[in-house]
């Protein structure tokens, strides 16, 4: 077996990597103090390094109190293992907002797979601010950590404080990722999402659907509902017009943060009144959010269109306002509990494999169907 360098890629003493590795091995494998973890040339033929290296890896673990060796007999958890307290054994979950079911299900699903592998969880809000997400990623790579979890902030631009987490080989996954960045994640299939939720209108007979959106920006899932909704229209054989498609709408709301002013409010719905009223053909509307979904039937009130009837609307992620709109509004469920589970079992691979190693998986989305949509009148 070729034994590795004494350094790893990102320039950090590999005995600290392999300790690291060690104490995660630990962890997953849940083992009880006392256990014996093997000899040292056992653990270096395990870890592929030399036997300098898994003794100094030793020692470090050693000095922790994490576990104990005994001359010819071996290395063994020490009793210190069952309270655990060190920052090496703390993730970083890293989210937009804390006051909405929607992150707050993604934090729940990673808590229950880390807490169960032993790990404790540090959840930060970064109240929308790419610079506030910036100051706890800077903080991190300063402290240290195993893994981190991100949400990425919604913003005009990539927040290049993420790089810097790569470029210190701290295993990262993302629940929201930037396209074209090359970094682990685990998300909804909003593509699929927008093409089913097109092709259930089509199925009912819609020909002429619209769609509502805010400006898609850099991230990926607004684009990818957009495009499943391109895509089914086109193989379905129907025009995508450019009246009825409103990609700007000037909504500054979040699946995570509903607060808004009177004045931005009554803004979106006059515009959403002028989309409405420019396209009387339209039948059908797929919004990109539950929220905007919302709107848009109150929008539809006030231009004489009602709901379920004469238009159909189509909303996203499944949020609780859509259950209780009257009528309330199809949707399609984000899986986010799952998601969560999925990003926490991803950074344990990492976490044990190596950051460099890069994870992708979309979760399958699916249709809530309530009161909103109906087949067009004839």
């Amino acid at each position: 077996m070729l034994k590795r360098s004494t350094a790893s890629k990102a320039g950090r003493p590999l005995h600290e990597e392999v300790a690291q590795r060690i104490q995660a091995e630990i962890i997953r494998s849940n083992l009880a103090p006392g256990e014996k973890l093997g000899t040292e040339l056992e653990l270096a033929a395990r870890y592929g390094v030399s036997r300098s290296t898994i003794r100094q890896a030793l020692t470090a673990l050693e000095s922790a109190g994490l576990i104990d060796r005994l001359h010819g007999r071996g290395t063994f958890v020490a009793d210190k293992k069952a309270s655990r307290v060190s920052r090496d054994y703390n993730i970083h979950i890293i989210v937009p907002y804390l006051t909405t079911s929607f992150t707050g299900r993604i934090v729940m699903g990673a808590q229950e797979v880390l807490f169960k592998s032993g790990y404790s969880v540090s959840v930060s809000a970064t109240h929308n601010s790419i610079d506030t997400e910036g100051e706890y990623i800077k903080r991190i790579i300063e402290q240290g950590s195993p893994g981190v979890i991100i949400h990425a902030t919604e913003s005009d631009y990539y927040n290049p404080s993420i790089f810097q987490l790569l470029q210190h080989d701290i295993p990262v996954v993302m629940t929201r990722h930037y396209r074209f960045m090359d970094v682990s994640y685990i998300e909804a299939d909003n593509y699929q999402g927008g093409y089913d939720a097109t092709k259930y209108l089509i199925e009912l007979g819609h020909r002429n659907i619209g769609l509502v959106s805010k400006p898609p920006r850099f991230l990926a899932s607004l684009q990818d509902r957009i495009q499943g909704f391109r895509d089914a229209m086109s193989d379905a054989g129907l025009v995508v017009k450019r009246e009825r498609m409103l990609t700007d709408l000037r909504d500054y709301r979040y699946v995570y943060m509903e607060d808004r002013s009177r004045e931005h409010e009554e803004q979106v719905v006059s515009d959403l009144k002028e989309y409405l009223s420019r396209s009387p053909e339209m039948t059908a509307v797929i919004c990109v959010n539950d929220f905007i979904a919302a709107d848009v039937a109150r929008a539809a009130r006030c231009v004489g269109r009602k709901v379920g009837e004469d238009l159909s609307i189509m909303g996203f992620d499944n949020i609780g306002i859509s259950a209780h709109l009257d009528p309330p509004i199809t949707t399609v469920n984000c899986p986010t509990y799952e998601i969560g589970k999925e990003a926490a079992n991803s950074l344990l691979h990492l976490i044990e494999h190596g950051a460099r190693e890069r994870l992708h998986k979309t979760l399958p989305m699916e249709l809530v169907l309530r009161e909103s949509c109906a087949p067009p009148r004839t």
